[in-house]
Parts: structure tokens; C-alpha cells; sequence
């Protein structure tokens, strides 16, 4: 993800995973492990909140 792509920010998500609970991220999950290994501000999905991004990516409301 890191030199293949060279995201401005990434959102984490896994399918059939659940990534968060009480908004924070769930301790040896994929998602985490995603998490430590990206070079970028990650922004995690969270359950109603809502993130908006501008044209470059970076997180500018509900980050």
C-alpha cells in the first residue's frame, strides 16, 4: 500500500471482520495490523459518523 499506490490517506476496511467496538479498534485484528503498516493518516469507519475528504484525500470534517 505504501509505495505501490502512495495513498494521501487510507480507509481501513475487511470484510466479514469486526474492525471496532465502542469506537476504538479491536486488538489483533487485520484491521490493526493495517493500521501498523501504513505510512499514511488511516482514517477507521466508524458505525454513524460521517468523514468527508477533500480532492487531495486529506480528512477535512469528522476525522
Amino acid at each position: 500500500m505504501n509505495e505501490p499506490v502512495q495513498p494521501t490517506s487510507v480507509i481501513p476496511s475487511h470484510a466479514n471482520e469486526a474492525a471496532t467496538q465502542n469506537g476504538e479498534v479491536v486488538k489483533d485484528t487485520r484491521t490493526e495490523a493495517f493500521l501498523k503498516a501504513v505510512n499514511v493518516p488511516a482514517h477507521v469507519p466508524l458505525s454513524g459518523k460521517m468523514m468527508e475528504f477533500d480532492a487531495g484525500g486529506a480528512c477535512v470534517a469528522g476525522c
